[in-house]
């Protein structure tokens, strides 16, 4: 079925409810559909969790937040059952009496589904069958196969837009920040005296949910340790909502002193990673964010297909290993080699030549 687009559409919705590395994913799309609409309101549903990554984006009109955590832990109460009814109600008639000339379903799950449908949009646009998940397809009118599943999440973000006959070349999005977050961030740099060498930023941890994502924390020490002999640095260990005890493990277990990042707002957190000249980290949400702002990344991988969820400039290396089990789309394993095997020395040695070609460091 083909979907013919006005020249200069009112109203458009962009779905993708979470997470922050999905959410920054989706930005190079946000930022091409800006680019030849640039008069229409454009809108993003997201999650409560993953919102304040799009505050103050200036490519975007209206952000509407999905109260996912506060729903599910008042729909049960007696004291907060009908409020809660009703502020469902309400959103949902909200979605509906925006009436958008055309919706795009970039997570492509039964949820974000749902809520595509309950707009009441004609022109809804998603995945087709055997590209998303849950039965999306159900819900979404006029569906887009990517070339390919093997490909890496921002061009099949972008593959979407190929329904709008519109030009889906890659376009840097944009992470704005305030003179607040520079602020609040310089002065923990000055206060710890750590911004007068080159900053490594390394983030050791993900959430539970991907808990078994991680590479360990003897490791990390370890590798760090070898930076910090080799290179003349200073090294951020940062981490977010219960990760401290993680982070606190890796520094405590180190020969050679590294700093513990102050505590950050997701906008903060964007500034701080500005600052450096290295990232380091598993597959996580921050990976993306330094991706985005075109900071050489070395990426430790295990479970997850770098080819579809790695870094997406070119100033990086993915340090993984080939196992026959590798890549898969389990959450748990009695055997987790494809991240266990991965050695302190590989991650250095890929380290050290993103070092040494791209920062010159001696």
């Amino acid at each position: 079925m083909e979907f013919h687009v006005k020249n200069n559409p009112e109203r458009i919705l962009i779905v993708r409810l979470s997470a922050l590395g999905d959410v920054v994913d989706v930005l190079p799309a946000l930022r091409s559909l800006r680019y030849h609409f640039p008069n229409s309101k454009i809108a993003w549903l997201v999650e409560d969790r993953a919102c304040s990554i799009l505050s103050g984006h200036p490519d975007i009109d209206e952000i509407i937040v999905f109260p996912r955590k506060r729903w599910q832990r008042n729909i049960f109460r007696v004291t907060t059952f009908f409020e809660t009814l009703s502020d469902i109600v309400s959103f949902y008639r909200r979605l509906r009496n925006e009436s958008y000339d055309f919706v795009l379903d970039f997570h492509g799950n039964l949820k974000s589904g749902i809520m595509t449908r309950l707009t009441g949009s004609k022109n809804r646009i998603g995945f087709g069958r055997g590209h998303c998940r849950e039965f999306n397809y159900l819900f979404t009118k006029y569906h887009i196969y990517p070339s390919q599943k093997r490909i890496h999440r921002i061009d099949r973000n972008l593959s979407l837009l190929s329904s709008l006959n519109i030009d889906t070349q890659f376009l840097k999005p944009e992470l704005p920040l305030s003179r607040e977050c520079h602020e609040y961030v310089s002065t923990f740099l000055e206060t710890k005296n750590i911004s007068s060498k080159p900053l490594i930023i390394i983030h050791p941890c993900t959430s539970e949910y991907g808990a078994y994502k991680r590479w360990s924390t003897s490791n990390y020490a370890l590798v760090t340790d070898m930076i910090l002999e080799k290179f003349d640095v200073n090294v951020v260990f940062t981490w977010g909502p219960n990760e401290l005890e993680i982070v606190n493990e890796i520094v405590n277990k180190m020969n050679n002193r590294a700093t513990i990042a102050c505590e950050t707002t997701i906008k903060q957190f964007v500034e701080l990673i500005r600052h450096a000249v290295l990232f380091i980290g598993g597959d996580t949400g921050p990976l993306h964010i330094a991706s985005t702002l075109c900071i050489p990344i070395v990426a430790i991988f295990g479970p997850k297909d770098p080819v579809i969820y790695g870094p997406y400039n070119g100033n990086s290396l993915v340090v993984s290993k080939d196992v026959s089990c590798s890549p898969c789309r389990r959450r748990t394993c009695s055997d987790t080699k494809c991240i266990t095997t991965i050695l302190p020395e590989d991650v250095f040695d890929a380290a050290s030549e993103l070092m040494m070609n791209e920062c010159a460091l001696k």
